[in-house]
């Protein structure tokens, strides 16, 4: 059973103020601590000592630590809210209206979460929803009721920022103060003399004054770039806490109106009537319409039956017409077939016959000319056997020709030349018919 408790505004208005408190708590120690290393720690002899001498500085410093604890406390405590969507004991929708008595049974399951659920934004959150349905006894306003709860923890988040914001102003001031300090310290009794003798102790006292101007700057950029990462996260946050109450409690309940028993139940029986009034006049329509239907089926099967028996009718007419046509054109082309075919073949029989006429001839007229290339190549033979004949009478006709011109004898020589001439013309007496018929040397 549920401890009659509900999270109001008051529990969460106690949350920006123990951040607020935890913020201190950890960051003025944490500033203590930065001063004292840079002061008198590993940092004392560099460049950054110079920015931490003034009294002015050393606020900046410690409201800088302040602010930063306050953020780095918020994202832990986002990192809670995270953790408690996954150990709080709502289940999930399954798609069916349910009564709004069940909000009694999830609240109880709800109360059995663990602290760290109890502590979170989502478990206030829909807490606070299933006590509007439990008090009112209906979900009706349920939507009303999620958006203004949503609205108000948007309030309490921008308002969580509050104090981060006043130390977001504070520190540039403080600068400007620590300025407004430092010039005034550097110019007090200051004189024509001080100036001749003594100039760098004016621009040395001015340089340490704008010195807190600047460490003011530069903390605050640092800790607006902060703010703003984490308000982004706490934004993501708070969209997840209002997805998760949309997907499990926004259409859960049913939804009824604010009226009361006795309108509702004449309401209800009115209803009841109209439904069943509307049941008998579909079933009257729906009888009518069936036996209309049936009447029209009937009229179209018999127009369609008679509507067959002329189609078909017609369609054999146009195809024994089609048949005949086709018939008769067939029997044209055979016959055109016929006629075309017979010519081609005597004209095939007279080309055969021209052939052979034709290579009788040629076979005649290749015999003679072999036999002319025969007789011809008997008569090169005997004339290559008398031009061996002549070539040995000149090589014997030399010998004595040099016979005679050792002798000196030259009627021997030309007896035996004459011997030799008359030998030679017997011998190519039988070649005369290849030509004309040599004269008598001279």
């Amino acid at each position: 059973m549920s401890n009659g408790k509900s999270p109001g505004l008051s529990s969460a208005s106690r949350r920006p103020a123990l951040a607020n408190l935890a913020a201190f708590v950890f960051g003025l120690p944490l500033g203590v601590a930065v001063l004292a290393i840079i002061l008198y720690g590993p940092f004392e002899d560099t460049e950054l000592r110079r920015y931490v001498e003034h009294p002015v500085e050393h606020a900046e410093v410690v409201l800088f630590c302040c602010g930063l604890g306050l953020l780095v406390g918020k994202l832990l405590a986002q990192a809670k809210e995270r953790a408690a969507f996954r150990s709080i004991n709502v289940p999930a929708w399954d798609g069916q209206p349910a009564p709004v008595q069940e909000a009694e049974t999830l609240a109880n399951e709800l109360w059995q979460s663990g602290r760290v659920a109890r502590n979170s934004l989502v478990w206030r959150r829909v807490l606070g929803l299933l006590d509007f349905v439990r008090g009112r006894n209906s979900a009706h306003g349920l939507d009303d009721q999620m958006r203004a709860l949503s609205d108000n923890d948007a309030i309490a988040l921008d308002s969580s920022f509050a104090m981060v914001r006043l130390i977001t102003w504070a520190i540039p001031m403080l600068g400007f103060l620590g300025t407004v300090l430092g010039i005034t310290q550097a110019i007090v009794g200051v004189t024509p003399e001080v100036l001749e003798k003594s100039l760098s102790t004016v621009t040395d006292g001015l340089s340490k004054a704008f010195d807190t101007t600047a460490l003011a700057l530069g903390l605050t950029m640092i800790l607006m770039f902060l703010n703003y990462l984490v308000d982004r996260f706490e934004q993501r946050t708070l969209a997840s806490v209002d997805a998760f109450v949309d997907d499990r409690l926004a259409h859960r309940f049913e939804r009824t109106g604010p009226d009361a028993d006795g309108a509702s139940h004449a309401f209800r029986q009115n209803l009841q009537l109209m439904v069943k009034a509307t049941e008998q006049l579909v079933e009257k329509q729906a009888a009518i319409w069936a036996r209309s239907l049936q009447s029209a089926e009937k009229h179209w099967n018999e127009g369609a039956q008679r509507e067959g028996e002329k189609l078909r009718a017609v369609m054999e007419s146009a195809i024994e017409r089609t048949l005949a046509s086709h018939s008769q054109r067939l029997a044209e082309v055979e016959k055109q077939a016929v006629e075309r075919s017979r010519a081609l073949y005597e004209g095939l029989t007279a080309l055969a016959t021209v052939l052979r006429d034709t290579g009788r001839e040629h076979q005649a007229a290749m015999a003679q000319v072999a036999e002319r290339l025969a007789a011809q190549g008997d008569m090169l033979a005997r004339l290559h056997e008398d031009d061996s004949q002549l070539t040995r009478l000149q090589d014997t006709l030399q010998r004595n020709l040099a016979a005679l011109a050792s002798a000196g004898t030259f009627e021997q020589a030309v007896e035996s030349l004459t011997a030799a001439i008359h030998l030679l013309s017997a011998r190519t007496g039988g070649s005369q018919a290849m030509g004309p018929r040599p004269g008598k040397a001279a």
